[in-house]
């Protein structure tokens, strides 16, 4: 028999797993954090005097710019965002974007696409700020950024070259698993911002574990549960005990 007086509150909010280069201050621009495949004139560059001049790169011919993630929290879909800076005479080449293999992302810009900021006069600049949603299977993420620059014979970096800065990723609908069994394993329930059609429900066994992801906070309150006493949960509880059939109130 379910505890009416039971509940668990749910609020999701900014869930933010990584982010790097989101400020023009050096320390902030961590390109240590990524593994580089190709060809870089530097580690860390600028371009102009305007707010969001700082960049990681300049890349070219062909160079894979990525960073794996492992164990991402319980979601229904992950969101990428991204400024690529473009510098000087992109060829209608392209740039592509790739989230475990599967292309997110195909960047065409032109020679003149931009304003003259820097490196090369005759071209211009561009940063292109970039927003992806997509989902996985797994728990596993690799992110991986490709240029398809510097295919002409006497092309170098200063011709035609690319940096990045605002890499974030974040969970663009988090999820709270509950699990019948400790260690999150057994029969699972879950829980995803936005799922009004949950709310009356009740999770149909004693919860042993609850998996969570960052920015989420979960209320919960039961009279065999820490002696009745509010219970407020900001991160995953790997095994719990004596707490059963809650009511389920979300709340944005």
């Amino acid at each position: 028999m379910s505890h009416i007086i039971s509940f668990v509150k749910i609020l999701f909010l900014r869930s933010i797993i990584y982010e790097n280069c989101i400020t023009d201050n050096v320390a902030d621009c961590r390109y240590t954090d990524f593994q580089i495949v190709g060809i870089s004139g530097s580690t860390l560059d600028r371009c102009g005097s305007q707010p969001r001049n700082l960049l990681m790169g300049p890349y070219g011919f062909s160079t894979i710019v990525s960073k794996t993630f492992t164990n991402v929290p319980p979601n229904k879909q992950l969101e990428f965002q991204v400024g690529i800076w473009k510098f000087d005479s992109w060829d209608e080449e392209g740039f592509q974007i790739y989230a475990n293999d599967v292309q997110i992302e195909n960047l065409v810009l032109g020679n003149y696409d931009g304003t003259g900021l820097c490196r090369n006069n005759m071209w211009e600049d561009l940063l292109k700020p970039l927003t992806l949603k997509f989902q996985i299977t797994g728990t596993d993420l690799t992110i991986k950024l490709k240029d398809n620059l510097n295919s002409n014979p006497g092309e170098d970096l200063m011709d035609e070259s690319w940096g990045f800065r605002d890499f974030i990723l974040r969970l663009s609908i988090p999820c709270v698993n509950f699990y019948s069994e400790c260690n999150y394993v057994g029969t699972l329930f879950q829980i995803c911002q936005g799922e009004q059609s949950k709310l009356q429900n009740y999770i149909p066994f004693e919860i042993k574990s609850i998996l969570m992801g960052p920015g989420v906070i979960v209320k919960i309150k039961d009279p065999k549960y820490f002696s009745g006493v509010l219970q407020q949960l900001t991160s995953s509880q790997p095994c719990l005990i004596s707490y059963q059939f809650p009511k389920v109130v979300y709340q944005e």
